[in-house]
């Protein structure tokens, strides 16, 4: 599985499936090795920040997985 991060200003990267699985058997995601966008995990949602431009997205937390 890979997820797409395109940005306005062309920047593109992605995040891929590592094959790790934690206890409850969801598959860990990394982006790929390099500066194109950073990403803070916070209580209310993800920030992902544009690595070229510095815009940045906010992704809200919708619901709890159980």
């Amino acid at each position: 599985m890979a997820l797409t991060f395109q940005c306005e200003c062309g920047n593109r990267t992605a995040l891929f499936a590592t094959g790790d699985i934690d206890e409850q058997g969801r598959e860990y995601i990394e982006p790929e090795d390099d500066e194109r966008v950073t990403y803070i995990v916070g209580d209310h949602g993800v920030l992902f920040r544009c690595g070229f431009c510095g815009y940045t997205y906010r992704l809200e937390k919708m619901r709890t997985i159980e």
